[in-house]
């Protein structure tokens, strides 16, 4: 390996490194406060003489994350289920049946996109109020999956026109119909997309923060981001009980992460090379 090769690769190494340093060092500290007893005074980075496990029970029981996770995971599996039915029926439309006005209908999804859903939120809560939909586990299962279907509609369409057109010909050939193509030939390549769509729908719904506290109701329909921010208000001083109960909201999130990665990086990879 020549000097010129091995510098290269060291500085890579370094960079890494260093990237790595910088994101794992804020969620050590904040795993090792975690571990203090709830009100201990923390300054900066300290180690705490044993673990306290009872930090987690605290947090977890004055924070009533009980029912937070409850609300939170219903109105999640809703909205992944109503946008990755809806986005890959969609995306098949609009990839292979191509109709009058499918550009134009999917321009239409992507401006969902760009536009700033904070802008959206106001609006929906006057049309809801109007229709009786305000608080409750339907407002925010159908603001959610209407914000969210922009992107999904978006991949699965991006995704569907990536693969070959001989396969859509050979079935047509042997008389399948539309949703059999789309059963047996399209969603068993598109995998990975549909998982990872599923997967990016339950962490936007998981960590979505606007919507409950508008559309919701943060007593009715608490969830796990309403749950740590009054919580946060509630224990200002109490920074051990703050740091379990971050760690009680971000762990489900990352086991997720971590249990799904190699399907979902092949389905970012499958998108973006194709």
């Amino acid at each position: 390996m020549t000097p010129a090769r091995l510098t290269r690769n060291g500085l890579t190494y370094g960079v890494l490194l260093l990237g790595s340093f910088i994101t794992l060092a804020p969620l050590v500290v904040v795993g090792l406060t975690a571990f203090f007893p709830p009100g201990t005074p923390v300054d900066g980075f300290s180690v705490p003489d044993e673990l306290h496990w009872g930090t987690f029970t605290t947090a977890w029981e004055n924070g009533g994350f009980s029912a937070a996770f409850r609300t939170t995971l219903i109105v999640g599996a809703a909205v992944v289920a109503i946008v990755t039915a809806c986005s890959v029926l969609a995306g098949f439309a609009l990839a292979v049946l191509p109709f009058r006005g499918h550009r134009v209908l999917l321009y239409v999804f992507m401006a969902g996109i760009v536009t700033p859903y904070v802008a959206l939120v106001i609006p929906m809560y006057f049309q809801f109020q109007e229709l009786g939909l305000l608080g409750g586990y339907r407002s925010l299962i159908l603001a959610e999956a209407g914000l969210y279907l922009g992107f999904g509609v978006f991949w699965m369409t991006s995704f569907f026109r990536s693969i070959p057109s001989t396969l859509l010909e050979a079935a047509r050939l042997d008389g399948a119909s539309s949703l059999r193509i789309l059963w047996s030939i399209y969603l068993p390549v598109s995998r990975p997309a549909v998982i990872t769509l599923m997967m990016l729908t339950f962490l936007s719904s998981w960590n979505e923060y606007l919507v409950p506290l508008i559309l919701g109701g943060a007593s009715s329909t608490p969830t796990v981001a309403l749950g740590l921010a009054s919580f946060q208000g509630q224990h200002l001083t109490d920074v051990p009980s703050l740091a379990a109960a971050s760690l009680i909201v971000a762990v489900p999130a990352v086991l997720l992460y971590v249990l799904t990665q190699r399907t979902f990086f092949r389905g970012l990879l499958d998108g973006a090379v194709k």
